[in-house]
């Protein structure tokens, strides 16, 4: 059946969220659900944008920044961090 474009991004953003899942929420056992929400609130603010009228290229830009950078700890959440990245770097150093 045909979903129409908001709906097939919403999936498409969904099935990035699991696969995120498995890579960054499986391998620590913790942080179920937070890259799917990350995905899922992206899908939204896309639509969103698409109904905002900005001004300028620069708030733009901000919205895109700002909607991208401070639900960032929802992907990388801080099982992840703790567990891989963390112990990771300090073995580099």
């Amino acid at each position: 059946p045909h979903l129409g474009t908001d709906k097939a991004k919403l999936v498409a953003f969904f099935f990035s969220g699991v696969l995120h899942e498995l890579a960054l929420s499986v391998p620590v056992g913790r942080g179920d659900g937070l890259p799917t929400l990350f995905f899922i609130i992206q899908a939204l603010l896309i639509q969103a944008e698409a109904k905002l009228n900005f001004r300028t290229k620069l708030a733009a830009h901000f919205w895109v920044l700002m909607w991208l950078i401070l639900p960032m700890t929802l992907l990388f959440h801080p099982y992840f961090l703790a567990e891989v990245i963390w112990p990771f770097l300090n073995k580099s150093w």
